[in-house]
């Protein structure tokens, strides 16, 4: 499904909206806080009124499996039902601010987004899933942007195999109030172009919504859906085929997802 977007709304607003939507879908909260109403206004055309769109807890019972292929990489996979899938930044999703260790010269080759909320009551504002390729770079370049994502060394850093390749794992995450984003980075490097699988999740703070903080438990639930797309990826050059990617485990010195939250200095 396609939630939807007022026609004035720039392309580079969508993602923004339909994240903000998750948080008015919350059946059974209060109404939003001042500053929230004023944000969803002013996305409005007319600026006349505060609207509610309602986000399914489920997907749709119609919804199928997708297939995507990248013919020119090599690259394939699968989509659950449920999930919105595209091959451009801006309509679901922006890229370079969910995964932010990624060079611009990075080709955004296919995105998914969930199109459903499974737990409605909670501050989840959104899951994606990204594969990009940066051609023309190093095998060092490549590493480093899974491996130096946390300048502190608090980033877990390890290496997983995806399609029967080794692939440089680690994990990222900011927010000023609270942890407003989550992102599990993925690369490799193959023929001097960096192959790159990010597993995002987004959250907003909880104060003055009415919303309950979203837990360890559910956090883990939504990995386990992005690392199930990863374990579906096979590369054309590798003849192993998919394998089961384990689902990330959160980084020793991660915070309550609840806890205040300080962007860390020196991260691009």
């Amino acid at each position: 499904m396609r939630w939807p977007t007022p026609a004035s709304v720039p392309a580079h607003e969508v993602s923004k909206m339909k994240r903000l939507s998750l948080t008015l879908a919350l059946s059974f909260a209060a109404p939003l806080a001042g500053a929230q109403q004023a944000m969803w206004g002013a996305l409005h055309s007319d600026h006349s009124s505060t609207k509610t769109i309602t986000v399914p807890d489920a997907p749709d019972a119609t919804a199928k499996e997708q297939s995507f292929q990248d013919k020119r990489f090599g690259v394939s996979f699968l989509i659950p039902p449920g999930w919105e899938l595209t091959r451009k930044d801006g309509q679901v999703s922006t890229f370079h601010q969910d995964a932010r260790t990624a060079p611009r010269t990075a080709e955004l080759r296919g995105v998914a987004m969930i199109d459903f909320n499974p737990f409605p009551h909670s501050t989840l504002s959104g899951a994606i899933f990204y594969y990009s390729v940066e051609p023309k770079t190093t095998d060092v370049e490549c590493a480093a942007q899974a491996t130096h994502l946390d300048p502190s060394g608090a980033g877990h850093k390890d290496v997983q195999t995806i399609g029967g390749v080794p692939f440089a794992h680690g994990h990222d995450e900011h927010g000023e109030i609270c942890t407003e984003a989550r992102d599990e980075v993925y690369t490799a490097f193959h023929n001097h172009a960096c192959y790159r699988f990010d597993l995002a999740m987004n959250t907003f703070c909880s104060i003055s919504s009415g919303a309950q903080e979203i837990s360890d438990r559910q956090i883990h639930q939504i990995d386990e859906r992005l690392a199930a797309i990863l374990s579906t990826v096979t590369l054309k050059w590798e003849k192993a085929g998919a394998n089961a990617v384990p689902v990330p485990e959160p980084p020793p010195s991660a915070a309550p997802s609840g806890a205040p939250k300080t962007t860390l200095p020196g991260v691009l």
